[in-house]
């Protein structure tokens, strides 16, 4: 038997999770899609003492970045009179700085870095004008001998090199694996076998002689047949490695290069997985290919990078003067003073085990920008305190204020967070789950009132370092889990686990809008379902749909209707296995009117049932007026991370007038057997207090979810209210 891993191959696609009794179904039905592996911490020390004196420095890659004194004044418009009261920081640790008068115009040098962060390509790095303390024989600054060290002096004999070892790094990231359990979810290709795939790595300034390639795999099958994986590798047309090995998991292949092979520009790596091992299924994902060469100290764009030199280099190709940084430690860079001459050509002697850059004068970085931090609103400001809180994008906040209004007008003290405030206050700036983390842990223990209601404004993805997306997907983040079925995938309720426990303590909904007029759609619904008058007919009746590809799901079904009492209307829709109807009859079930509708059975992100029940291209043919609350028991049909396919979730949402006012849906794969526990304590919690709200019905189901097995676990984990949690279901006859 061959076991094989589903995955999400290139854009767009989606994965069809379908359950029948403890079997899973997966199927493709445009490409394949899940979600990724996060590994996520919650937790981070929140900033303090933010104001006016701060300024937020953004930068994408590794190199020396120079900010002028222009780019300063109009923030710190006396720090000229005191350089040396200038601070840098990255994510609270102090870094070093240089700071230099030049043409009477200062310029401020720092070593900037990309971020290493799963939700953001930048690093955010803090200067702070420290109005009280002078540092001028603080390590940050270059004052004296402080920041930098002399180079050795060059030992007697010894000629310098024209070259060293270079490495390249090539990696891209096109296909998304959420089954991956450890390590990076993105990929640069899929290589089932046979197949062979060529991939172009350009490589500068060659010099004669001997490298080395690393190629990193994920392997996502095994087979009982050992070895089950072979690949050779070429370059430039000539084989350099051939290598079997077994099972699932990342492996690196890796070999020596003779010399002569590799060449200037563009070299050609063959990656080859003949398909001989006698194994079914031989599937490989491409991770990233690294070359080390024989590699010229000449600058490109006046910048070189300089890994564990063995010998004194002679630097040639630079605009003078130059200046080498010993970058071996990020946190504790200092500069290399002392630099040798051969003429015009720096000699440099550097230490076996150490990194340098060295920089000419037009070789420094920019800042991709400099901006303030947000101070305002002060979110630990005194008597601060609000029972229900919306964060978001002020652009998504502006149309929530209606809402907010009447949440206000109900009894509730209300507030809208700007999600800017809460990345630099809580979290240095990044655009992290830990900012939102932090930030209700603080308003919890600090705020009065602390907040019961926590509603999240906007969208977010599986990709938010943006491989494959759009800004417009990537709003406000999720926390992602591992989960057992789907692999990694989105779940909004940790943010609510502040209590140190497993279970939530705040009711959390998200309105998963990547455009203000979405919002406008949902507040509007909102608000005229909240004035709708009680005790009409729909208001007491309720709807299950049934998949009928198996009988499990029309007795769960059934079951769930038989919680409710004999005054209300109860009715069933359970169409037999194979049933192309279910198109024309679900939409005709929303125009009879239910002020609650769940679906039991297979699910995909955008549809209902094998035989295509219900899904997103049926949306918008709905004319009901009246608007259910739709709970699904099945799977992924929540899964709003999709950079590319909107979940049926979503589509209910975002229909003008018609669809659903809220939706309780999934972002994985959970068995029926454990989504049964949610479906009864979510019953059990409207009957017992129906005027209580559709958030704090919700979370009395999670507080009372078994959690002693993993499934019951994920259940309470990954199935999301999408909508306000604030909302309160129109009344029936009592």
């Amino acid at each position: 038997m061959v076991r094989i891993s589903p995955l999400q191959i290139k854009r767009p696609g989606v994965w069809i999770g379908f359950f029948s009794g403890v079997f899973l179904f997966i199927f493709l039905i445009v490409g394949i899609c899940t979600s990724c592996d996060r590994g996520i911490k919650v937790q981070g020390t929140p900033l303090n003492d933010l104001g006016s004196n701060e300024l937020e420095i953004y930068t994408s890659e590794e190199g020396i970045y120079d900010l002028t004194s222009s780019e300063l004044d109009k923030v710190f418009p006396t720090w000229e009179t005191d350089p040396t009261r200038l601070h840098l920081y990255l994510r609270g640790q102090e870094q070093q700085l240089w700071v230099e008068k030049q043409t009477g115009s200062y310029h401020l040098y720092f070593y900037g870095q990309g971020s290493d962060s799963l939700y953001t390509t930048d690093n955010v790095y803090w200067l702070k004008l420290d109005h009280n303390n002078a540092n001028v024989d603080k390590k940050p600054y270059s004052r004296g001998n402080v920041g930098v060290k002399q180079q050795p002096t060059l030992a007697s004999g010894v000629m310098p090199e024209s070259y060293f070892l270079g490495t390249i790094h090539n990696e891209e990231n096109h296909i998304y694996a959420p089954q991956v359990k450890e390590g990076d979810h993105w990929f640069w290709a899929v290589l089932p076998a046979p197949k062979q795939q060529t991939f172009e790595i350009q490589l500068l300034k060659t010099a004669p002689g001997r490298g080395h390639i690393r190629v990193a795999v994920w392997s996502s099958t095994e087979a009982p047949i050992s070895p089950d994986h072979h690949i050779r590798i070429t370059i430039n047309g000539q084989i350099n490695n051939d290598e079997t090995w077994d099972g699932l998991g990342r492996h690196t292949l890796e070999a020596d290069i003779p010399t002569g092979i590799l060449i200037e520009g563009v070299n050609r790596v063959g990656v080859e997985a003949p398909g001989d091992t006698g194994a079914g299924a031989d599937i490989n994902y491409i991770d990233w290919i690294e070359i080390q060469y024989p590699r010229y100290s000449k600058a490109d764009q006046d910048y070189l990078k300089i890994d564990k030199p063995s010998a004194p280099l002679r630097l040639t190709g630079f605009t003078q003067p130059i200046t080498i940084f010993d970058i071996t430690n990020p946190s504790e860079v200092t500069r290399i003073i002392g630099i040798s001459q051969d003429g015009k050509e720096p000699l440099f002697q550097g230490e076996s085990d150490h990194h340098y850059l060295v920089v000419g004068s037009q070789g420094y970085h920019r800042p991709v920008k400099v901006i303030p931090p947000t101070v305002d609103p002060d979110l630990r400001a005194p008597g601060i305190g609000a029972d229900y809180i919306a964060v978001g994008p002020p652009d998504l906040l502006e149309p929530l204020k209606p809402l907010l209004d009447w949440r206000t007008s109900s009894g509730l003290k209300t507030r809208a967070i700007p999600i800017e405030a809460v990345y630099d206050q809580f979290n240095y700036g990044f655009p992290e789950p830990e900012a939102i983390q932090n930030f209700l842990e603080f308003a919890v223990q600090s705020w009065k009132p602390s907040p019961r209601f926590l509603l999240l404004v906007g969208d977010s993805t599986y990709d938010p370092r943006g491989y494959i997306s759009t800004p417009e997907s990537n709003r406000l983040p999720t926390i992602f889990i591992q989960t057992e079925f789907g692999g990694e995938t989105a779940s909004d309720v940790l943010y609510a686990q502040l209590d140190k426990g497993n279970r939530p303590s705040l009711a959390v909904g998200r309105m998963p809008a990547s455009k203000p007029g979405q919002i406008r759609i949902l507040v509007e619904k909102i608000i005229n379902y909240e004035q709708q008058t009680p005790g009409e007919a729909w208001t007491q009746r309720v709807l299950a749909i049934a998949d009928g590809q198996d009988q499990t799901f029309r007795n769960d079904a059934q079951a769930f209707l038989d919680q409710f009492p004999n005054n209300m209307q109860t009715d069933l829709y359970a169409p037999e296995a194979g049933a192309q109807d279910g198109s024309v009859k679900i939409p005709s079930y929303f125009d009879k009117g239910y002020f609650l509708i769940t679906y039991f059975g297979h699910g995909s992100v955008n549809m209902w049932g094998k035989d295509r029940l219900f899904n997103t291209e049926d949306i918008p043919k709905l004319k009901n007026t009246e608007l259910p609350i739709i709970i699904n028991m099945s799977c992924l049909t929540g899964l709003f991370t999709h950079p590319k396919v909107e979940s049926i979730a979503e589509s209910l949402l975002w229909q003008p007038k018609a669809g659903a006012v809220a939706v309780l849906a999934p972002t994985s794969l959970t068995l029926p057997s454990d989504q049964s526990y949610l479906s009864n304590l979510f019953v059990e919690a409207y009957l017992q207090n129906p005027k209580s709200t559709l958030g704090e019905m919700l979370l009395q189901a999670q507080r009372q979810i078994p959690l002693d097995n993993t499934g019951t676990r994920e259940v309470m984990q990954t199935f999301l209210l999408f909508g306000d949690p604030g909302l309160r279901i129109v009344q029936a006859r009592p």
